[in-house]
């Protein structure tokens, strides 16, 4: 009965979308950010048995158009700097709660500040994985929902809150084109404000297999 659910079970990855494949691991995610800039800081523990590792941002953007962006190097932000710094679980960073991924998504792009995140990265569903995920812990990500999550990693804050004077301050550059366009990010949004953008889509084109 048991290994019958898990075959209706499904686990939520970070995909790329230019290759359209799953990202498992901080090792296939790392040289992407890098291409970015962001660099990755040495993997911490919050709890025990469960790793984080966080990105640092060490280049100033100037998307002046959405299929590219220009960077030059930058001196890496200190230890106290308020900005988010986006994380994930370490080592893997698949089978993660759907606002673990949304906070990551939105600290990505509080400095790249792309129209549509998506054109980089999305969020799609794949079945489980026996090797990996038979004898993991799952929790239900909602009442009567396929859609399963690792116990432990929802993290400490399912919300992306970013103080009012970084808002104002930081990568003013990147918020107002020279000619008048607003790039600002359309993903992060204050806490309780219910305007945030959603992307709903037939369950069928969120599951696929892997072979």
């Amino acid at each position: 009965m048991e290994d019958c659910m898990r075959l209706c079970m499904r686990k939520l990855a970070l995909w790329r979308t230019t290759t359209f494949k799953p990202l498992m691991t901080h090792a296939e995610l790392e040289p992407i950010m890098v291409t970015m800039g962001f660099v990755g800081l040495p993997p911490y523990q919050e709890t025990p048995g469960l790793g984080w590792k966080e990105y640092v941002y060490t280049a100033w953007w100037q998307p002046k158009r959405f299929s590219s962006l220009s960077s030059t190097a930058a001196e890496p932000p200190s230890p106290t700097d308020p900005r988010p710094r986006p994380k994930l679980p370490y080592p893997r960073i698949d089978g993660l709660h759907i606002d673990t991924y949304r906070t990551f998504l939105d600290a990505v792009n509080f400095y790249i500040q792309m129209w549509n995140i998506s054109d980089i990265f999305h969020i799609r569903g794949l079945p489980l994985q026996r090797n990996y995920d038979r004898y993991r812990k799952w929790r239900c990500m909602e009442d009567e929902s396929i859609f399963v999550y690792r116990e432990g990693t929802l993290g400490g804050r399912n919300h992306l809150i970013v103080p009012n004077s970084v808002r104002k301050n930081s990568n003013s550059s990147c918020n107002d084109d020279s000619d008048g366009n607003d790039y600002g990010s359309v993903v992060i949004r204050d806490k309780g404000n219910n305007d945030r953008v959603y992307c709903v889509v037939p369950l069928k084109d969120i599951i696929v297999s892997i072979l």
